[in-house]
């Protein structure tokens, strides 16, 4: 397995990529840092933004070995961020700017480091003070309005970056808290770079020409390694800020990107775009994050008007990058709803860097088709929990086999089918996931359904499509006549139902609500 130099990495595929971009790079949104003109960034610009922001941080007094926690709203300013302070061999800790600031604090409150901070002029007044008496606090745009250079280099600056180990750490992200507390992730060097390894090799097979449109969360190590992807392979990037409907419609007709790639839950509220021809440039839809309904799928496949479109279903977890993928046509077989309801197919496990092995409670290995916990054995696995030590080494097996806390099996093919949360597993049916890829499907005028059980049975908590007719009682007893008993919906705003960053449903958080509502 080849270990990482800085050349391999963010800062310096950026700089060795600037002198031979082939075309601008395209964004939604403004920057502090480096000039968006019209809507096109220029690569050599942006190569020269983290240059300065990498000097500007060594004048700070920020080395290598450092932490400091970047809380950024805007993508553009991110990458700059994690570029500049990866050079310098300082750890970026990325808190996403959806996350609230209770909830930051809480997770950064039992780090055991000192750490620096980064903060955007809108977040300032959420950290008023340094988080340790010896480390600075920097406002981002305050940065930038100073005259000239970002700051003066202390000391020189190597060309693609300050060397550190393979084994050190590189960047740390957080999990998307569906649970409660966002744990942090630590990527090292060599983790973060296998991850990104993979990915460039799938991307290279693709032979993409056209733009590929990210609108994923900034900060998860998803977009960070699909960055770095999209540089070494020379792709040119189309970054959106924004995932409003009117805001994407202006962007995709525009550049017309022939990969587009969001969370699950965003491209369903995008599925009257691809209805619309929006997205018929689109020849690669990925997702990740989460499972994305096959109902969805259809409609951005019609979407396209290219001959050969797919839509990629990456089964990930920000601990160990991607494990699983199932590519998806036009003309996807349907199966009965007895198959649909056995749960959702997540594919088979990347080869070359992925093994997937379904154990029962005891960590036994149980037979092909039977449910238990997935374990992943993956090469970029992340080295541990910043503010939870003790987490990782509970989901560590034989020390090297990790516990993704989902639940799933796998068939005697591979193919691997995720069911639930271990800890959202449900009592009156095998899958509530399933549960709701056959719901949306049957009712398309549903944009959300989280199947909850509750001590009087698996409720439905419902929301319609922006104008849609509610769902009458006929409409939902000939859509789940042949599936298991159901109680009557409960219909809500798609805006009630609590979400991630990345637009994961935090069931807990939902539960907690309806409980509030009945007393």
């Amino acid at each position: 397995m080849r270990l990482p130099q800085s050349a391999d990495l963010l800062y310096g595929q950026l700089v060795a990529l600037s002198g031979k971009a082939k075309r601008t790079w395209a964004a939604d949104h403004t920057s502090a840092a480096v000039p968006v003109r019209d809507g096109e960034i220029d690569v050599g610009e942006l190569a020269e933004a983290t240059r300065r922001f990498a000097r500007g941080v060594q004048a700070a007094g920020i080395a290598a070995e450092d932490w400091c926690v970047v809380r950024l709203e805007k993508p553009l300013d991110v990458l700059v961020a994690v570029c500049g302070l990866t050079a310098v061999g300082a750890v970026p800790v990325l808190l996403s700017p959806g996350l609230e600031a209770d909830a930051a604090h809480t997770a950064l409150k039992t780090v055991p480091h000192s750490m620096h901070l980064l903060v955007a002029r809108a977040r300032a007044e959420e950290f008023p003070d340094a988080l340790a008496v010896d480390a600075a606090r920097l406002v981002w745009e305050d940065i930038w309005e100073q005259d000239g250079e970002a700051g003066t280099a202390t000391d020189a600056l190597p060309q693609h970056g300050v060397e550190r180990s393979p084994d050190s750490p590189y960047l740390v992200t957080h999990t998307s808290g569906t649970t409660g507390v966002p744990k942090l992730a630590v990527h090292t060097r060599a983790s973060f770079y296998q991850q990104s390894v993979i990915q460039t090799r799938m991307l290279r097979l693709l032979r993409l020409r056209g733009y590929a449109a990210f609108a994923t969360s900034p900060v998860h190590i998803r977009t960070l390694s699909a960055l770095l992807t999209g540089i070494t392979a020379g792709v040119s990037l189309l970054i959106l800020g924004s995932e409003q409907r009117d805001s994407v419609r202006e962007q995709l007709e525009r550049w017309r990107p022939e990969y587009l790639e969001t969370h699950p839950n965003t491209f369903v509220t995008w599925e009257d775009l691809a209805d619309a021809g929006v997205m018929s440039s689109v020849r690669v839809f990925l997702a990740t994050f989460d499972a994305t309904h096959p109902r969805t799928v259809d409609r951005l496949l019609a979407g396209s008007r290219r001959r050969l479109a797919v839509f990629m279903e990456v089964y990930a977890q920000s601990e160990v990058g991607p494990i699983a993928f199932h590519v998806r046509t036009r003309r996807r077989r349907r199966a009965g709803v007895e198959t649909e309801l056995a749960g959702h197919r997540v594919g088979h496990a990347i080869p070359g860097y992925a093994a997937i092995r379904v154990v029962d409670e005891n960590g036994t290995a149980v037979p092909r088709g039977q449910a238990g916990r997935i374990q992943v054995r993956a090469k970029g696995r992340f080295a541990g929990y910043l503010n939870f030590p003790e987490k990782f080494t509970q989901n560590l097996f034989e020390e090297r086999w990790w516990d993704t806390g989902d639940w799933g099996s796998l068939g005697r093919g591979g193919t691997l089918r995720l069911l639930d949360r271990q800890v959202e597993r449900l009592e009156g049916a095998p899958s509530g996931i399933a549960l709701e890829d056959v719901l949306l499907s049957r009712i398309p005028d549903l944009a959300e359904v989280v199947v909850l059980e509750t001590e009087e049975g698996l409720l439905p908590v419902i929301a319609g499509q922006p104008g849609a007719e509610p769902v009458g009682p006929e409409e939902w007893s000939a859509a789940t006549g042949d599936m298991p008993a159901l109680a009557a919906p409960l219909s809500v705003a798609w805006e009630e139902i609590p979400r991630t960053a990345t637009g994961k449903v935090r069931r807990e958080v939902l539960r907690g609500r309806l409980a509030d509502m009945e007393r």
